[in-house]
């Protein structure tokens, strides 16, 4: 029971850093392209870039740990019955 709930903390865990981070960029790119439109600056406009998922060093192995941790929770529970 253990490693099931371990396993679904680092997925969710791992989820809400990617949502967080997406989020973030969003806003953030987002307020400099208001101040860029309403400053009426020339030029290019800076494009909205929404970070990719191997982007952030913690999301993929949280995501890979939490898999891992529940199929080897299953097994072992598979095992004692």
């Amino acid at each position: 029971m253990f490693y099931k709930i371990t396993g679904i903390v680092f997925i969710a865990m791992s989820g809400l850093l990617y949502s967080l981070e997406r989020g973030f960029s969003l806003i953030s790119t987002s307020l400099v392209r208001a101040g860029f439109f309403s400053g009426q600056m020339t030029g290019g406009v800076p494009d909205i870039e929404i970070p990719g998922f191997s982007d952030n060093l913690f999301v993929p192995p949280l995501l890979i740990l939490g898999i891992i941790c529940l199929v080897y929770g299953f097994r072992r529970t598979g095992d004692n019955k």
